[in-house]
C-alpha cells in the first residue's frame, strides 16, 4: 500500500459494527446480537471499543494493528469516510451475571401436548407495563438473549406491541413458538432475530403429542421462517414414540440448515405425570444426545449449579430460577428496582450434593437439578447426566 493509500485510511473513522454492543459481565464483552457470538475483551480492548463511536479516526484511536484487523474481518469495526456518530451504552450486570432472561408472556395455548410440565392452559397474561419495564431492564444489564415464551407467546394480547419495542435492542430477542399459529403473518415484520420451534420428531412422533395435522404446520412455518432470513432453532423432547425417528430428524434439519437443535429429556411434572410411559430409561436416552448441535443457555459458573446465567419470569411477573423451580422467587419484576432487584435478591442454585465433589463436575455441570432432585432426591445426581458421562450415580448417603 502506498503512503498515500495508508494516510488515507487512518484518516478513516471507526465504529462498532451494525448489532454489536459493549457488555460488562464478569469480563468485558462486546456481543454480536445477530450471529449469538460473545468475544471476551481486555481491559484496553474494551476502552477503545467504547470510543469507536463513528466520531474518531484510526489515526486517533491508534489501535493495534492485528487487533483492527481482526475487528474489522469479525464485523465488530467498520470504517466511515465522514463521521456519523452512534451513541454506545455499555450494559452493565451482576455476579452471576444474568445473560439468559425467558419470558412468559402468557400461560394461554392452542395445543393439549402430553408431555408439556406447565400442565393445562390458563388466561393470564403478563402485563404490558411489566412487559415494556423488562426490555428496557434486559437493555441496561447487558443481557445477551430475551427468550419470548409462554404457552404460546403468538396468543399474548400485547405481541404486536412487544415486537415493535424488541427493534433496536441491544439483545438477541428469541421467539419460542409450537409454530401452528404462524400462518401467514409477515415474519419479515418480526423484530426476533430467532425462531425456536419445538419439533417431537416425524410426523408421527411429533403428532402424538402435540395433535394431528402439527407436524406439518411446523414444518411450513419453519420453511417460510427460513425464507424470511430469520435463524432457527429446533428443541426436541425425546420420548418413547420418537426413538427411532431422531437421527432421520437429525439429518432434515441439518438439511434445512438449522442453527441449532438441542434435544431435551422429558421431567416428570405437569402433564408428564400422567403419561410416565412416555420417558425413556437414562441409558436409552443418553447416546442420542451426541446428535445435538449448537449452544444452549443453561452452562454453569463455578460454584453455582445449573443455569447460573438464566432466570425465568411468569407470566403474573414474578422472578423465578426457571420454568420448574417456582416456589423461591426475586420478587415482581415490575416492583421497585425492578428486573436487577429481582435477579439480585434471587436465590442462587449452588452446587451441592454428591455432585459436589465429582471429578467429571467440570465437564457435565451437574445436569439439571430439578430432575436430579425427582428423580434421585436432595443432592442425588442427575440420572441423565451420569449416564451421558458413562459412570453410574453415586447415591447421596
Amino acid at each position: 500500500m502506498s503512503s498515500n493509500n495508508g494516510d488515507a485510511a487512518a484518516k478513516r473513522y471507526l465504529r462498532l459494527g451494525k448489532g454489536f454492543f459493549l457488555k460488562s459481565l464478569e469480563e468485558p464483552c462486546v456481543y454480536d446480537t445477530r450471529g449469538d457470538e460473545l468475544y471476551e475483551l481486555s481491559s484496553e480492548a474494551f476502552a477503545l471499543l467504547a470510543r469507536c463511536d463513528g466520531t474518531h479516526s484510526i489515526l486517533e484511536l491508534e489501535p493495534e494493528e492485528g487487533f483492527l484487523a481482526y475487528c474489522l474481518e469479525e464485523g465488530v469495526l467498520e470504517t466511515l469516510d465522514a463521521p456519523r456518530r452512534r451513541p454506545i451504552e455499555v450494559g452493565r450486570n451482576e455476579r452471576p451475571s444474568l445473560r439468559y432472561l425467558m419470558v412468559e408472556v402468557t400461560d394461554r395455548c392452542n395445543l393439549r401436548c402430553l408431555h408439556c410440565y406447565l400442565g393445562d392452559a390458563g388466561t393470564t397474561d403478563l402485563a404490558w407495563e411489566t412487559a415494556k419495564r423488562i426490555l428496557d431492564d434486559f437493555d441496561d444489564l447487558g443481557g445477551l438473549r430475551l427468550i419470548i415464551t409462554g404457552g404460546e407467546p403468538l396468543l399474548y394480547p400485547h405481541f404486536d406491541l412487544l415486537n415493535r419495542e424488541l427493534a433496536g435492542r441491544t439483545y438477541r430477542g428469541v421467539l419460542v413458538t409450537n409454530g401452528t399459529l404462524l400462518g401467514e403473518r409477515d415474519l419479515r415484520s418480526l423484530n426476533f432475530q430467532e425462531i425456536q420451534f419445538s419439533v417431537d420428531g416425524m410426523e408421527e412422533g411429533h403428532d402424538y403429542l402435540r395433535g394431528g395435522g402439527s407436524f406439518r404446520k411446523v414444518m411450513g412455518a419453519m420453511h417460510r421462517t427460513l425464507d424470511a432470513g430469520i435463524a432457527v432453532s429446533v428443541a426436541t423432547v425425546i420420548h418413547s414414540h420418537n426413538l427411532e425417528e431422531l437421527e432421520r430428524l437429525g439429518e432434515l434439519l441439518f438439511e434445512m440448515d438449522v442453527a441449532s437443535w438441542t434435544l431435551e429429556y422429558p421431567v416428570e411434572a405437569g402433564r408428564m405425570e400422567g403419561h410416565r410411559e412416555l420417558v425413556p430409561a437414562p441409558e436409552v436416552a443418553a447416546p442420542l444426545f451426541e446428535m445435538e448441535w449448537g449452544a444452549g443457555a443453561h452452562e454453569g459458573a463455578e460454584g453455582y449449579a445449573c443455569g447460573a446465567h438464566l432466570a425465568n419470569v411468569e407470566p403474573g411477573g414474578r422472578l423465578v430460577k426457571c420454568g420448574y423451580y417456582r416456589e423461591e422467587s426475586g420478587g415482581h419484576t415490575g416492583a421497585e428496582g425492578g428486573l436487577r432487584r429481582a435477579w439480585r435478591e434471587l436465590p442462587k442454585m449452588r452446587m451441592e450434593g454428591v455432585c459436589a465433589g465429582c471429578d467429571l463436575l467440570a465437564e457435565c455441570g451437574g445436569g439439571c437439578r430439578f430432575r436430579a432432585e425427582l428423580m434421585a432426591g436432595a443432592g442425588g445426581p442427575d440420572p441423565l447426566m451420569c449416564a451421558r458421562m458413562g459412570r453410574p450415580p453415586k447415591h447421596p448417603d
